[in-house]
């Protein structure tokens, strides 16, 4: 599969990564000194990372529950795609909440549909395809160039093959097929995970609606 390729990234960031590996693209940045946002993030173990995330609707989240690699000591509010890593809360500036709720208030993107049909184990239990998912990765570009654009911070960057996790522990079973698990995305959620703490702490959340024309 090719890279989607991302626009060169806007003041106050310097594109310093940008490769493809394993169903990811990474995309590092980290501020022009000179800039507002020039604070650099320690590499310190996760402590609040931030993500923009779906989430499966009620139904979707009841069929995933009765699955029977699934963890039911997890919640099922909990399940969820990520769509793209931004930073860790607990080492960012606190402007750089505000400036992030700020950019994904004015993105604009059609809903886009998810579908599932195997599940893996790596390291982690996950529903996935080798579907190309072809309008999620190009929502996925859409969002990072439009973060870049209103120059928002991004120090991760990450934006993870879509798949869903049902079991952080694993089980160390061979893949295998099942019907299929699909829904339309309609909205978005600014998430902050507690690491450690099973949670997740909502920030914001914005309906899909196509751009004007």
């Amino acid at each position: 599969m090719e890279p989607f390729k991302v626009e060169q990234a806007a003041a106050p960031y310097q594109s310093i990564k940008s490769d493809y590996g394993d169903g990811l693209l990474i995309l590092k940045f980290r501020p022009n000194q000179s800039e507002q946002h020039s604070t650099q993030l320690p590499p310190m173990r996760a402590r609040n990372p931030l993500y923009v995330m779906a989430k499966p609707p009620p139904e979707v989240q009841a069929a995933i529950a009765a699955l029977p690699r699934n963890d039911p000591s997890r919640g099922n509010h909990l399940l969820h795609v990520t769509l793209i890593s931004l930073y860790d809360l607990h080492y960012a500036p606190p402007d750089w909440l505000l400036a992030t709720i700020a950019a994904l208030g004015s993105f604009a993107a059609a809903p886009f549909p998810l579908r599932f049909d195997r599940i893996e184990n790596r390291k982690a239990v996950t529903l996935r395809t080798r579907e190309p998912l072809a309008e999620a990765r190009a929502f996925q570009k859409a969002l990072v160039n439009h973060l870049l654009r209103e120059k928002a911070p991004i120090m991760d960057g990450t934006t993870p093959e879509p798949h869903i996790t049902i079991n952080y522990r694993g089980d160390r079973l061979n893949a295998q097929k099942m019907p299929p698990i699909e829904w339309t995305i309609r909205e978005i959620f600014l998430i902050e995970s507690v690491v450690g703490k099973t949670t997740h702490i909502e920030h914001g959340r914005w309906a899909l609606t196509p751009p004007r024309d």
